[in-house]
């Protein structure tokens, strides 16, 4: 018969439920949004672009907000502000400033016909296309 240690069990069991405690929390954390890394809200992302790019209209109703995913190379998609969501393809912009994907607000300058996608929580101008 095969012998056991008791120590040897405990060990296994608790590196087991430490294991299943780490893999709940991250994709926990997947799922939405920390306290510490709450997104920018549309009305703040339309005002950094407009003291970024020193833009004339001030107005709040010359701007169309979405939330979306951007890849590096530019194509962009639906997606969700609570969620890590992403869905269909939207469009195309250019390459994001290092080439990396990004959830941004994209943010549609409807006077000076731009679009300029914004790092929901830096403020970075990650992407821009002239329409």
């Amino acid at each position: 018969m095969l012998k056991i240690d008791k120590k040897f069990a405990v060990t296994v069991t608790i590196s087991i439920l430490v294991t299943i405690l780490v893999y709940i929390g991250i994709v926990t954390s997947l799922e939405r949004p920390t306290l510490s890394r709450t997104p920018l809200s549309e009305e703040n992302a339309v005002s950094i672009v407009i003291d970024k790019k020193n833009l004339n209209s001030s107005d709040r109703q010359d701007f169309v907000t979405e939330f979306v995913h951007i890849k590096g190379n530019g194509s962009f998609y639906e997606s969700n502000l609570n969620s890590n969501y992403v869905g269909t393809h939207l469009g195309d912009s250019h390459t994001t400033i290092n080439n990396a994907n990004y959830f941004a607000w994209k943010i549609t300058d409807r006077i000076n016909n731009f679009t300029y996608f914004i790092e929901p929580l830096n403020g970075e101008i990650v992407s821009e296309i002239s329409q």
